[in-house]
Parts: structure tokens; C-alpha cells; sequence
């Protein structure tokens, strides 16, 4: 039995758990840190009292979101799910400011009834090939949201698409395919990242080739990237003028941050940075992150969060929130599996 919700008091059945995020260059030791950690012991969700980020509250009619995790978190569990309900979308405004919503696992990318919606994804070391099937995921499970329930989204009601990480690049390359697409009217969605990759100017995408050539030559730098998998989604910036998006970026992330720690203390600052920055938004504190500052550019609102945070505590907070134990090692599995095979 399914019910499906109004748009006020809907009625749930909630089924699964769901979600998580992470990196771009991954190696062993990385690799091996993230698997232990997977079988960390998850705390509690905290719920979050934040001001919100503008008087508009973009997402105040929204009651759905659809949750996507980042690289070595296909399948991002409840916890995470609601912990960036609490840290990033509540803010905003969803489901009129509630938290620790219900938490589902679509069936593969058709809705289930929850206001949050977990979209399982790939998430491979491989972001090229991964991250356009996750693209070409997004695009789906909207276009099967919008069908499942005719009328229920509008600019005032937006159905609200939720990245991190790699699932941010995915999501705007999913931007331009919904727009070319023409079904999905402009101000119906609204997308929320968290250390987006492809963000200009200093996301890693738009800048990594420049960079790693002023070290290895061209040469020699195409044929890393290639090797790893990156090439699908080098250069892929995030459009500002296709549908509205919130964009968090936690200052120094070595992410969304890349070129600004490239130019102050070259690949290994910027690497660092990679596995301790950008992996502690879900261990943020609702201070924390209120301590930003926002701008505009086109359609994306840049909420920049200050980097005076103990990293420490946020670092632990990020597994205890569910960073670590969202399907690493499924994805580790199905990376190994497109390496050896060209298969996943």
C-alpha cells in the first residue's frame, strides 16, 4: 500500500533509510580510513534552530526533497538524510520549518512516501561515468516525481533536489537535461548543494586541468585524470540560469573551495583539505552555520560558511551523521568492479 501526501497534512508510509556524500581523488590509505570508519556507531540527529538565510525562504512551500549522498555513499542513510534536513534545508523553510522528517528509499527512481526521498546512485571513485548516470538518475526520479502526483509542485510548492559533493555535479549537469527537456517549468525546483565541486570560480572541475598542468604537463596530467576517471566531468560548472539553487560552502572545503587552497599552498594543501573540510558539513553546528555570508549570482544563492569551527569536533560529528556509513562498501565494490571490468 502507498499513500501518496497532499500538499498539508499528508499521510506517510515510510519503508527504507537513506543517504550520504564524498570525495574526488581518492587513494588506499583514504580508502581504507573510510571503510573503518563505516562501522562507527551513528548518534542521534540533532535538531536544528537556525535563522534562515533570507527573508524569501525559498523552500517554505516545499515538503518534499529528493536526497542524493557524494562519492562512497550511494545509499545515504536516515540519519544523514535527516541531518541535512535539519542543517540545510530547514533554514530555508521546508515542510514549514519541521525536522527529523520520515526518511524512504525510492524504488529505483520512482517516489515513495516520505517528504524525504533517498535516490540511490552510484557514487564511484570514477566520477565521470558515475556521476552522468547519477545525472541521468536525477532526471528520472524528477520527471516520475512530477507524474506520480500532477499539480503538486509550483513555484510557491517546490519539489526540492538535495547534493553533495559528487551528487552536486550530477545535479547540474541534471539542471541543463531538465530545461532542454521543457517538462519541468523553471521555478518548480529548487536545488540545494553542499561542497559543490562544480561551483565557479574555484570548485574543483572548472579548475583541476589548469592546475595539474602547471605540475605534470598536459600530457601527462591527461592521462591521470583519464586513468581515474575523471574526464566526463572536468570543466562542469554549475548553471546560474536555469533553476534557482541554495549552494553551502564551508570555507577552505578542498572541494568547492579547490583553487582557492591550490593558490595559497599548492596540491597537497588543496588535497588535505579534500578529506578534512569537505567532509565535515554533516558535523557542523547550527551556529556554525550561521556564521556565512551570502551573495548572489543569477539564479544561485552562495551561502559562504566561515571556517572558524573546530574541525575536530566536526570531522566526528560528519561520521556520527552518517558521512561513513551510507554504502561505502558497495561503492568501493562497483569502483573496483568498473576498474577491472569496465562494468558497473
Amino acid at each position: 500500500m502507498r499513500w501518496r501526501r497532499s500538499r498539508r497534512g499528508r499521510a506517510v508510509r515510510a519503508k527504507g533509510v537513506v543517504v550520504n556524500g564524498y570525495k574526488v581523488l581518492a587513494n588506499v590509505t583514504a580508502v581504507g580510513m573510510i571503510a573503518a570508519l563505516a562501522s562507527v556507531p551513528i548518534s542521534q540527529v540533532m535538531h536544528a534552530d537556525v535563522a534562515l538565510l533570507s527573508a524569501d525562504d525559498p523552500l517554505s512551500g516545499s515538503d518534499t526533497a529528493i536526497i542524493l549522498g557524494g562519492t562512497f555513499e550511494p545509499k545515504p542513510s536516515t540519519v544523514f538524510a535527516q541531518t541535512a534536513e535539519n542543517l540545510y534545508l530547514h533554514p530555508l523553510g521546508f515542510d514549514d520549518g519541521a525536522t527529523s522528517s520520515m526518511v524512504c528509499d525510492m524504488i529505483a527512481t520512482d517516489p515513495c512516501s516520505a517528504p524525504l526521498q533517498v535516490l540511490t546512485t552510484p557514487e564511484l571513485i570514477q566520477q565521470g561515468p558515475s556521476s552522468l548516470t547519477d545525472a541521468n538518475d536525477v532526471v528520472l526520479a524528477v520527471e516520475n516525481e512530477f507524474n506520480a502526483d500532477p499539480g503538486a509542485f509550483s513555484a510557491a510548492d517546490p519539489l526540492t533536489i538535495f547534493g553533495y559533493s559528487q551528487s552536486a555535479t550530477a545535479e547540474s549537469i541534471a539542471m541543463t537535461r531538465l530545461e532542454d527537456s521543457g517538462i519541468i517549468p523553471p521555478d518548480d525546483l529548487h536545488f540545494v548543494f553542499i561542497g559543490d565541486p562544480s561551483l565557479l570560480p574555484d570548485g574543483v572541475w572548472p579548475n583541476l586541468v589548469p592546475d595539474l598542468d602547471t605540475i605534470f604537463g598536459p600530457t601527462l596530467t591527461n592521462t591521470i585524470l583519464t586513468d581515474l576517471g575523471m574526464d566526463g566531468v572536468l570543466g562542469n560548472v554549475t548553471p546560474d540560469d536555469l533553476y534557482p539553487a541554495t549552494i553551502y560552502t564551508l570555507d577552505t572545503d578542498g572541494v568547492a573551495d579547490w583553487q582557492q587552497d591550490f593558490q595559497a599552498g599548492g596540491l597537497l594543501d588543496a588535497i588535505s583539505h579534500l578529506f578534512i573540510q569537505h567532509a565535515e558539513y554533516l558535523g557542523l553546528t547550527p551556529d556554525e552555520i550561521a556564521n556565512a555570508t551570502t551573495s548572489t549570482n543569477g539564479d544561485l544563492t552562495l551561502v559562504d560558511i566561515s571556517d572558524n569551527i573546530n574541525n575536530a569536533d566536526a570531522w566526528i560529528g560528519a561520521i556520527e551523521h552518517g558521512i561513513a556509513s551510507s554504502g561505502v562498501l558497495e561503492s568501493l565494490f562497483q569502483s573496483l568492479e568498473l576498474y577491472f571490468t569496465n562494468m558497473f
